[in-house]
This record gives C-alpha cells, structure tokens and sequence, in this order.
C-alpha cells in the first residue's frame, strides 16, 4: 500500500516536471523568436538608413528595432510633408534620415526633457539633419482639458506646452511621450490636443501599445474621435489609429527578400522548432 502512494507520487512529480519543462522549452524559443526578429529588423534598418554614425542605444525604453523599420519605410513610401513626434531619440534620427532620402517634407518633435533634447539635436548636426527637424524642448505643463487620469490623482496631468505654430494638415502622429511616469495616462493629450490639425487621412502610431494605459489611450481616442484602431503584434505593440473612412494605404512590407532558388515554403529552422519569420508574417498565417 505503501509502495503504491510512493509510485503515485513520483509519477505526479514527473508529470509535473514534464510539464515544466516543455513550458520552459516554449518560453527559450520565444525568447530567441523574438531576440531574432529585432536583430533582423536592426539588420534591415542599418541598410535603410543614409547617416555616417550609429543609432542610439535600442533596448530597455527606447523604440524597438522593429517599430524604426516600419516607421522609416512607412516614410519612405508615403513621403509625408509633416510628421509630428512627442518624445525625442532615435525615432527623430530615423525619421530626419527618411525625409532627407525622400527630399521632401518636415519633422515637428517635442521634448520635454533638455538633456534628451540636447543629445538629439547633437545628433542630427553631426549627421547634418537639422535642416529636416524642427526640435521643440520645453517643461512638461499643467493639462487642464479632459483627460483619463483621475483629477483626484497623485500626479496631475500635464503635457507638452502648446507651441503649435507651423503645425498643419499632419499626415503622421508618433507617440512616444511623455513616459509613463509623470503621470497615469500620460500620451492621452496628444490627440485632444493636434486632433484640429489633422487631415482626413492623417496616421496616429502609438508605440508601447502592449502597455495597459496605451491601450485603453487608444480605445479612447477612437471611440471619441471616430477612428478605427488597428494593433500591430511587434515587440513592444504598435497602435495604428486612422480616420474612419480614410483612403485606404497599403501596409509597407518589411519581410527579407526571397533568397534565388531557395523553396521559400521550407525553413530549416523549423525542424529545430525554432519560427524566425518577422511577427505580420506569423500573424497573417
């Protein structure tokens, strides 16, 4: 009887350990998935760009690889004459280097932090891209207009100061700041505060849209401003929101080109289990 309930009881251990093992299995390949998507977006990215130096660092806060690839060609293909940014680093470096290529077009940032701004700006003289940016730094303000933070909240809400002079007809709306730490909600403004200054076919592109805060941000502005929001699966989430009935654009592939002679239907690392394809790819499957 004795020898039975021993028996059980490693086989419960066993399964259990099985268990954990395959799960941990699941989770190494996910990791080295992804690591690999962003080495390969990096990878695309640096034959993209035009500039002499390097990218600022891409892990941690700042805008993944992945986001930069299909901003610089989203770009590149559309050619917008005014592109608006809350947050400033490589996001305006890539940017600037897509206008530049296009020939065509102006990027308005706002910053809010003068050492991030100072930073930025060197960057853009040594790669002689000022000419393509127009770098506004400023103290976060009080936010008096609605907003989802709570007015109860330990922080208020604030936002960029309003300094909207040439801005008009925004054909792209990156939204990358304030950071979440000044405050619940902290992005929410930047639709209230530009949304007169769109166009019908005006593009808002919310990064770090996995986040909670981001998501409901964007849940909000599109019920309120009548947008249709669409989540992109990169690392971090991207939120793409448009004007409803807007003239449709084709998204801008960022997939590797197909290798001559090679049946593009057979990946060898599939038989290790591994799936090495860019996030679209897998998720149009």
């Amino acid at each position: 009887m004795e020898k039975n309930v021993q028996d059980e009881l490693v086989d419960r251990l066993t399964s259990q350990l099985r268990k954990l093992s395959n799960q941990q299995e699941k989770n190494i390949k996910s990791l080295i998935n992804d690591l690999y998507t962003q080495l390969e977006s990096f990878s695309w990215l640096q034959k993209g760009l035009a500039i002499k130096g390097i990218l600022p660092p891409l892990r941690g806060w700042p805008v993944s690889p992945d986001f930069l690839l299909r901003l610089h060609r989203w770009i590149r293909k559309h050619k917008p004459q005014l592109v608006v940014e809350t947050g400033s680093g490589a996001s305006t470096l890539v940017i600037a280097d897509a206008l530049r290529q296009n020939g065509t077009g102006a990027l308005i940032s706002f910053e809010h932090l003068k050492k991030y701004g100072d930073q930025t700006w060197q960057t853009l003289v040594d790669e002689e891209l000022t000419q393509w940016v127009d770098l506004r730094v400023g103290e976060l303000v009080l936010w008096d207009k609605e907003h989802l933070n709570p007015e109860d909240a330990d922080k208020p809400s604030r936002w960029y100061p309003l300094n909207f002079d040439n801005i008009n007809d925004i054909d792209l709306l990156v939204v990358d700041g304030p950071p979440e730490g000044t405050c619940r909600y902290a992005r929410y403004p930047a639709v209230p505060a530009l949304f007169d200054r769109f166009t019908t076919n005006t593009e808002i592109w919310m990064d770090d849209a996995k986040r909670q805060d981001e998501k409901d941000i964007c849940e909000r502005w599109a019920k309120l401003y009548n947008l249709d929001f669409e989540f992109i699966p990169l690392e971090k989430g991207l939120a793409r929101l448009t004007r409803s009935g807007a003239s449709p654009q084709r998204n801008v592939p960022v997939s590797q080109p197909p290798i001559v002679g090679q049946d593009d239907s057979v990946k060898p690392e599939h038989a290790l289990g591994l799936d090495f394809s860019l996030p679209e790819e897998r998720h149009s499957r």
